[in-house]
């Protein structure tokens, strides 16, 4: 049978982590290019990549069964 909470919950996880990929990409070439690194979207991509893995995490939680 086909979970499909869990693949739902497996994407929110990983969009959750490519979101906190890209503000850390961002904040060394920001770093690199002598600018403030946490300025421009580095910040609210850190923010929304931290609550969407959260939610990621804990909707795993809850879809899993060994």
């Amino acid at each position: 049978m086909e979970d499909i909470g869990l693949k739902v919950s497996l994407v929110v996880f990983g969009v959750g982590v490519l979101f906190l990929a890209v503000a850390g990409i961002m904040f060394r070439v920001r770093a690199i290019a002598n600018r403030k690194p946490w300025d421009g979207g580095t910040l609210p991509l850190a923010a929304i990549g931290l609550i969407i893995f959260l939610i990621g995490v804990v909707l795993i939680y809850f879809n899993y069964e060994p």
